[in-house]
């Protein structure tokens, strides 16, 4: 044994070195997880100390070894450094960075909110981890943005009809067979039970494989006879794609949250379709028999569908007052019937309408929200069991320092030793020095907050010419540039240069550039470059100012004075765009301006639905509705100049309809792109029965039900919970109060002297509300610090930091959600070994 000594002393140091934690082999523990999986190819340490009943020394990388009397979950010195304990600590050590990287994936997936279950061993982990590779999930959306596409290259095309049928079906199966590649990927580190009752895997093999078969089917169809105008029936579906994956999280909770909606909204639509039809009812009796007809001839309310259907469009409000002024014209008094069908549909069953949906989706949201907050704390909850120790009193357990850097390091390498001790010491809320589960959980919440570092904070012109930036001259320039004043110059500078644009001065236009470019440069020089940039406002004056300069350089030029077409638009263009700088003087414009683009991208995710939505209906339109009607360029409405064929939009079936003298022609639906544009027209709801009108004379009556369908899904349904969403999202945004991880941030940022242009104690901090921050963040003092300085910056929230903002005070803190967990597979076996069992 004393030949082994030195052998065993270093690798004993390198267990110190990689070893994170005591063991945690206390079975009454109720904090351990209760299923798990297993890092199955890793061997059992715990064998080698089945016999050990003396005092041993445990080793800990938190620390220096220690005696323990703990004969029954030991490993001796000796046992460790045996013949074979070279090759005993090397698995000892590769045994423990799999463990911190399978608990920095959890963490990881808590904080990108990735709930994906997986199997715990070695390759699974690999495989899990090579799935949300960028690479891979960036082809994925290129392949279903590519099949999406497809639409603009088959029957009827976008561009001209050149490629041959089959050219699409190939690029479709090969985008098809990539997302098929993800399935499989997917299931390979999956339980195959947690595969198989997940419902978006089922549904995107079944769409792949409904795909498939149409493309076949299409194929021998237009082999067989291409001018019969083969159908491909699976288009429609193509926008499910977007939903059935992993990554499309936020839109598959939007559609689930539509999903319940419509079932609570549905009674009071039938009320509010019951009302109408009660009308129509009564139109029919009223003016039915009184021989009436609109201003195109028409009989007025003379059938029940006629009346229906024109009550029901006067809810739009696009008929408004036409439907009346027949009746209107017999008798004022008729008047009244449809005031008053107004106030009742319009503005009583419509706004209640609006208040359920709003209700009934935010509580749907704020579940959504609930099970997905319990998920990520479960993942958390899972890091946590792997990798915490023991007490020293032997009574509950915690997570130290040196355990949580090794966590970040994996998870994070290039954060500095800074951020991460700074990290730590916001979740150590009692300052003891480890963490507790409690306080574990909201790591991957605290990992979100946008924090930024900055170590010898300096700018630019000090660093080069100290003694030119640090004279009175310079500091009396600095003090101008962040005077209110300055401000407030250059906001009337602006408001006059308006005056002289609009009375076109041409004689001014140079004067205000150079006193604009002034501005700029004077920013620039007592912020510096770095800080100007990150302000939205600059770089816009920047882009405006340089490009008014160099538009005004090119009019300038003698051979150029008679400028014309684009080149002169957007010279004029950019003149006007400098008036927008007006925004950024007024305190409340740049409030408002602040909260839409931080909301921004829950907007994005919303359009994504309205987007799914609207390419199924431009499809099917286009199926139904293609080459009805037709487009003939400017000579379409001068009959003298066409053929006999194609008068009337190409349809005789419109002649003096009020499709064709409103020259509606170029609204059809014979490409993707054109059928896109009639459907954000219907979605506005002005002259949508216009619209309808035409192409119900070309086809049949019953084409009615597509438009009426459209009308209910998108803009009764979609548009008016898209509406509660901004609602909600703006009033939360717009009140602009910090998130209590936030504020934890910032008060331990104070506390401990690292803000940035922090001043020393004894001096007045700044205070001031969020508005007051977030208005006046130019005007914060910069001034050379040296070391490290920590800032949380105001920046767009993510859809998922937004949603739990909106219900963060209402979750229980250390609150699971276990009696709720989802796709929790009790058949899982339990994990052989976290860091503390490897020794026990």
């Amino acid at each position: 044994m004393s030949n082994s000594k030195p052998v065993a002393n270093q690798v004993l140091v390198d267990i110190e070195m990689n070893l994170t934690g005591e063991r945690a082999g206390d079975p009454s523990d109720t904090s351990q997880p209760a299923s798990g999986s297993t890092l199955s190819s890793t061997a059992s340490i715990a064998s080698t100390s089945s016999s050990a009943s003396n005092n041993i020394t445990k080793i800990s990388a938190d620390g220096p070894t220690s005696n323990l009397s703990t004969p029954d979950h030991s490993v001796t010195i000796e046992q460790i450094f045996s013949d074979q304990s070279a090759s005993t600590a090397s698995k000892y050590n590769a045994d423990v960075d799999e463990t911190i990287k399978l608990a920095a994936t959890l963490v990881k997936d808590a904080k990108s909110n990735r709930f994906l279950d997986f199997k715990h061993d070695r390759d699974s982990l690999r495989l899990y981890i090579l799935y949300y590779n960028p690479i891979f999930k960036y082809i994925q959306y290129l392949m279903i943005l590519i099949i999406l596409g497809l639409a603009t290259l088959e029957k009827p095309a976008l561009w001209p009809d050149t490629l041959p049928f089959w050219a699409p079906c190939i690029i479709e199966i090969v985008a098809l067979g990539y997302l098929g590649f993800r399935i499989i990927h997917l299931s390979s580190f999956q339980h195959q039970t947690t595969f198989w009752q997940d419902k978006k895997n089922i549904v995107a093999i079944i769409l792949i494989v409904l795909s498939v078969l149409d493309i076949i089917s299409y194929s021998i169809w237009a082999g067989i006879d291409e001018s019969s105008n083969p159908i491909r029936w699976s288009r429609p579906l193509r926008p499910l794609f977007i939903i059935n994956f992993p990554h499309a999280r936020q839109i598959r909770r939007a559609f689930r949250n539509i999903r319940r909606t419509i079932l609570e909204i549905v009674f009071v639509l039938i009320l509010f379709l019951l009302s109408v039809m009660l009308f129509a009812l009564l139109a029919l009796k009223i003016f039915g028999k009184k021989n009436l007809h609109d201003r195109f001839g028409k009989p007025y309310f003379k059938t029940y569908p006629d009346a229906l259907w024109r009550l029901y469009v006067l809810v739009t409000t696009a008929n408004n007052p036409d439907v009346m002024m027949p009746a209107y014209d017999v008798s004022h008094w008729y008047s009244l019937f449809f005031i008053i069908f107004l106030i009742v549909t319009l503005y009583v069953f419509m706004n209640v309408l609006l208040a359920v949906i709003f209700n009934s989706y935010k509580r749907h949201l704020k579940n959504e929200v609930k099970q997905a907050v319990f998920a990520k704390r479960r993942k958390l909850a899972s890091a946590y069991d792997l990798v915490k120790t023991k007490n020293k009193e032997g009574e509950g357990y915690h997570i130290t320092l040196t355990t949580w850097t090794k966590i970040m390091k994996e998870l994070f390498p290039k954060k500095s030793k800074e951020q991460v001790t700074m990290l730590f010491q916001v979740m150590d809320g009692n300052g003891d020095g480890v963490i507790t589960k409690a306080e574990f959980l909201t790591c991957a919440d605290l990992l979100n907050v946008p924090l930024t570092e900055v170590k010898d904070r300096m700018l630019l012109w000090n660093r080069m010419c100290p003694r030119l930036y640090n004279s009175k001259v310079t500091e009396f320039i600095r003090k101008v540039v962040k005077h209110k004043f300055f401000r407030y110059f250059f906001d009337l500078a602006i408001v006059v240069n308006a005056v002289f644009i609009a009375v076109e001065v041409p004689v001014a236009e140079w004067f205000f550039l150079a006193l604009f470019t002034l501005e700029i440069i004077l920013k620039l020089y007592a912020y510096g470059a770095r800080k100007f940039a990150s302000q939205f406002w600059n770089m816009f004056d920047v882009v405006v100012i340089g490009g008014a300069i160099i538009a005004t350089m090119v009019e300038a030029i003698d051979h150029l004075k008679d400028l014309e077409g684009q080149t002169l638009d957007i010279i004029l263009v950019i003149r006007v765009l400098r008036l927008v700088k007006l925004v950024n003087g007024f305190d409340r414009f740049r409030i408002v301006i602040t909260t839409l683009v931080n909301i921004g991208p829950s907007i994005i995710i919303y359009g994504g639905v309205l987007f799914t939505f609207y390419y199924s209906f431009a499809i099917v339109g286009m199926e139904i509705f293609q080459n009805r009607i037709r487009f003939f360029g400017n000579d379409t409405y001068a009959l003298e100049n066409l053929s006999e064929n194609q008068y009337y939009c190409g349809n005789i079936a419109l002649k003096d309809s009020e499709f064709w003298i409103d020259r509606y022609c170029s609204n059809n639906f014979n490409n993707i792109g054109q059928a896109l544009v009639v459907l954000s027209e219907l979605t506005v709801v002005n002259q949508w029965h216009v619209l309808t009108s035409g192409f119900v004379l070309v086809t049949h009556p019953a084409a009615k039900i597509y438009f009426l369908l459209f009308h209910l899904t998108v803009v009764v349904l979609i548009m008016n919970i898209f509406i509660a969403f901004i609602l909600e999202a703006f009033i939360l945004e717009y009140s602009l109060s910090k998130s209590k991880f936030e504020s934890q941030f910032e008060a331990k940022i104070l506390q401990l002297g690292y803000a940035l242009g922090q001043k020393k104690k004894g001096e007045e901090q700044k205070k001031g509300t969020d508005k007051e921050v977030i208005i006046d963040d130019m005007e914060t003092e910069i001034r050379p610090e040296e070391g490290t300085r920590f800032h949380v910056k105001q920046s767009r929230k993510k859809v998922e930091v937004l949603l739990m903002r909106m219900f963060e005070n209402e979750l229980d803190p250390e609150d699971l959600g276990m009696t709720d967990q989802l796709n929790h597979d009790i058949d899982r076996p339990s994990r052989k070994y976290t860091l503390d069992s490897l020794v026990s």
